[in-house]
């Protein structure tokens, strides 16, 4: 998790007999099929699907609107260097060559 980006959320699939539930600090909501939610998941968050049918969310993240261009370039900068932790412990290309 981090605060540099929002993290949408668009549900694909979701149970129909029991509702999927997403909480994000102490507010929890249910996801509706087609409707994006927006969340800063670098807020204490958890996920429920209870139920024995597949729920499918779309993640899709975005840049937090209140970084600068400097903010983004800065980001960009680490996580593009080849020794950065991000590129060695999560890229599943392992470190840039």
């Amino acid at each position: 998790p981090t605060n540099h980006r929002l993290r949408l959320h668009l549900p694909l699939v979701l149970p129909k007999d029991n509702p999927a539930r997403i909480r994000v600090g102490r507010e929890t909501m249910l996801w509706t099929e087609g409707k994006v939610l927006v969340l800063d998941d670098s807020f204490d968050h958890e996920v429920w699907n209870e139920s024995e049918q597949a729920r499918i969310v779309l993640l899709i993240d975005v840049w937090h609107p209140h970084l600068t261009m400097e903010d983004r370039n800065q980001i960009r900068k680490h996580f593009d260097h080849e020794n950065s932790s991000w590129r060695t412990t999560h890229s599943p290309w392992g470190p840039k060559t």
